[in-house]
């Protein structure tokens, strides 16, 4: 059985949290924006949706702070519950 160091483990366990990523969904000159926080550093967008909408003030106030998601599914399910394409 082959031994790992704490500090390989550790690499490790961050890799595959940062790999499972987290997505932040935000309003931003009239249109939601989807990016993908796992990748550090980068501001390019994953995804923007271009489709007018129309919510109520405080889905509008959440959008413009952010909303953070686990994975693509919640991604999908929210701007599925928008209704945005």
């Amino acid at each position: 059985m082959k031994k790992y160091d704490r500090a390989a483990v550790l690499v490790i366990a961050v890799t595959l949290v940062l790999s499972t990523g987290c997505f932040l969904l935000r309003e931003s000159g009239g249109k939601i924006v989807v990016f993908d926080e796992s990748h550090n550093g980068d501001n390019e967008p994953l995804a923007v949706y271009n489709t007018p909408f129309s919510l109520s003030p405080a889905d509008t106030e959440l959008l413009r702070e952010g909303i953070r998601l686990k994975n693509r599914v919640e991604v999908t399910r929210i701007i599925e519950d928008l209704g945005i394409e």
